[in-house]
């Protein structure tokens, strides 16, 4: 089979190593175009396109929907694969290779259609997340699914470790997606119960809400590492916070209840927060910040 593979994340590099050690052709990569980034707004290319720049992978990178035509157009694609590739795909364009579009999605559908899956499943606590590979359409995340594989979540679940595992995991039910379609096996039709969305994670979510329940804070704190990651002030001034421990202490909420572990008090008990990253400064433990932040009882996060 003909295949393209799209995407626009590193994650897409180990199934584009896979698909071009497999049995079917694969005709090159789809990704974003390049972008202005870091302090000088340089133009760079992303993760994946860079690999595949540097391992002589045909990629293009279309900018509109009659470059993306062409590039299917050219390669006369029968199969196009899309992981974290970013961008919606038209009805014309999902009619034109000969098997159409496959999608890789980070979730067990239809449970997490949308942009953040991942994040959205840890923050919520569920106890189980997977990869679903369906047949894409219009919809968002609506389409038939070829096949599943579940992953187990727990309390030390972090989204940017199971992205990668997510990633590797992807590859068999792709494989098996293929098979499918190689033996003319049809898909099967999306259950419309369960249904749950997982929008795009907004930068202001990472500030904490000392209100909330310390589990609900500590599930976010995973949830949103390394990006947006989690926050809060002290004196106007931004800690990022890494990592964090529910405990029973109680105390009003946001309020500083001992300093020997560094504990916070929230909406239900309190939060122990063991690893910091203050504004422009590296990652530490939270003894080592205290040690220099000059902090005092009483006093509180913002």
């Amino acid at each position: 089979m003909k295949i393209l593979l799209a995407s626009s994340s590193h994650l897409g590099i180990d199934l584009l190593k896979h698909l071009q050690n497999s049995e079917h052709q694969l005709l090159g990569a789809i990704s974003s175009p390049d972008q202005a980034s870091g302090r000088g707004q340089s133009i760079s290319s992303n993760e994946f396109a860079a690999h595949c720049q540097r391992n002589d992978v045909v990629c293009d990178k279309p900018g509109s929907d009659q470059q993306l035509s062409e590039v299917l157009q050219q390669t006369q694609a029968e199969l196009v694969i899309t992981l974290a590739y970013g961008r919606l795909i038209k009805a014309n364009e999902l009619q034109m290779p000969k098997f159409g579009w496959l999608n890789v999605h980070f979730s067990l559908l239809p449970r997490w259609r949308g942009a953040s899956p991942v994040q959205r499943a840890i923050a919520a606590g569920d106890r189980e997340t997977g990869v679903t590979v369906f047949k894409l359409e219009e919809g968002l995340d609506t389409g038939p699914i070829y096949s599943t594989i579940s992953y187990p979540l727990d309390s030390k679940s972090r989204s940017d470790e199971v992205l990668t595992h997510l990633a590797s995991l992807s590859i068999k039910p792709v494989n098996e997606a293929l098979r499918m379609i190689e033996n003319n096996q049809s898909p099967t039709a999306q259950s419309g119960d369960g249904v749950t969305l997982a929008p795009k994670i907004l930068k202001s979510e990472g500030r904490i809400d000392w209100s909330k329940d310390s589990h609900e804070i500590e599930a976010r704190i995973r949830a949103f590492h390394p990006w947006p990651g989690a926050y809060t002030l002290i004196d106007g001034k931004r800690i990022g916070v890494i990592e964090g421990q529910v405990r029973d202490n109680k105390g009003a909420a946001g309020e500083i209840i001992s300093l020997e572990p560094l504990i916070v008090a929230s909406g239900s008990s309190a939060l122990e927060i063991l690893r910091v990253k203050p504004e422009n400064k590296k990652e530490m433990s939270s003894s080592e910040w205290l040690r220099g932040a000059r902090i005092s009882l009483p006093c509180a996060f913002e």
